[in-house]
């Protein structure tokens, strides 16, 4: 039989002709980082454009959805783990590059601690052009080193932490948030998570504006993502974790019952006294960010998040480990693609 490779190195891709090819090749290099058989699989969600072509010039296993209504974020790299094998995975997005010398620091720190499920290293963006990209350089989302409850950016899991927290490595009915909602079960079964301060991965994201990016989301349904988080949390022991994360839209929401309820069905200083209290910590956010395009943004996209919470907490929803219909298009050494 035929020993598992040490590692998988996962690539969802959707639309990146641009950018595939560089994911490809900087996976290929760290590769030889890892003192083991290393196997890349590039997961793919229907892609319009050469990216599957593309990709199929490399040494790599190339997957697809077999059935458009599964792509996501969440669904893309779920499809990348049910097709893995590794005793690690590498999770990458096909807009993101793996930079020299991180995989190999990963993987030492990793095994050196069997409590260790997931390791990360620091995201830089190669492009910012709207708020969002602002807001992720400015909070560190994706930068800020030290144990932590989630790894945005990608990073190294270890399997047997991924199928102690339910077996799947994202939840299929998620468009986005699929790495904090990892987190949240790794830590409730007792993981750490780790990110490291070293450069891991430039990311190259949308060309998009502010505006235009969240038309996007609302219109692909990824901005309802929250709502779909919250309800998968619920009955769960992390559930505060997402929570926690989304208090700001959760709190727009609340403050909107109460202010309504107000104008209906009590006193009229009640409203004006809630009024005062948006007004007090919108001043606050100012002062704090002395960046009125920051304030702007963040108390609309608070409501943009409240509203999304709304319509996402109520989509259906499947088990999450259940098999995702797919096709194997590429491997690495065949010539037939198959059908699964």
């Amino acid at each position: 039989m035929t020993r598992p490779p040490l590692l998988s190195i996962i690539i969802k891709t959707f639309n990146e002709e641009r950018k595939v090819c560089l994911a490809i090749e900087s996976a290929l290099a760290a590769a030889d980082e890892i003192p083991g058989q290393v196997e890349i699989i590039v997961a793919d969600s229907l892609s319009a454009d050469k990216t599957v072509e593309i990709a199929g010039r490399y040494p790599v296993r190339v997957v697809q959805f077999a059935d458009g209504q599964d792509c996501g974020c969440g669904a893309g790299v779920q499809l990348g783990y049910q097709h893995s094998s590794g005793e690690f995975v590498y999770i990458l997005d096909g807009d993101m590059q793996l930079l020299p010398g991180f995989l190999g620091e990963a993987y030492r720190r990793i095994v050196q601690d069997a409590r260790i499920g997931g390791v990360a290293g620091v995201l830089k963006d190669t492009q910012v052009t709207n708020q969002m990209d602002r807001f992720r350089q400015k909070n560190e989302a994706s930068s800020k080193p030290g144990e932590l409850p989630y790894l945005n950016g990608g990073g190294l899991y270890r399997r047997a932490a991924i199928e102690s927290a339910g077996g799947y490595a994202a939840n299929r009915n998620l468009k986005a948030y699929e790495e904090a909602e990892l987190g949240f079960r790794l830590g409730a079964a007792g993981w750490k998570l780790l990110r490291l301060p070293l450069p891991a991965v430039h990311h190259t994201g949308h060309d998009l504006g502010t505006l235009e990016l969240l038309l996007r989301h609302w219109r692909n349904r990824r901005a309802m993502a929250s709502g779909v988080l919250l309800r998968v949390a619920i009955g769960h022991p992390w559930w505060w974790g997402p929570t926690f994360m989304l208090i700001h839209p959760l709190a727009v929401m609340a403050w909107w019952f109460m202010f309504i309820l107000a104008l209906t069905a009590l006193p009229s200083w009640v409203a004006w006294a809630l009024a005062a209290v948006l007004m007090a910590v919108i001043a606050l956010l100012a002062l704090k960010k002395r960046d009125l395009a920051h304030v702007a943004t963040s108390v609309t996209h608070w409501h943009y998040g409240a509203a999304a919470i709304c319509i996402g907490f109520f989509y259906p929803r499947c088990h999450p480990e259940t098999p995702i219909a797919s096709r194997v298009l590429h491997e690495p050494n065949a010539l037939q693609p198959s059908v699964e």
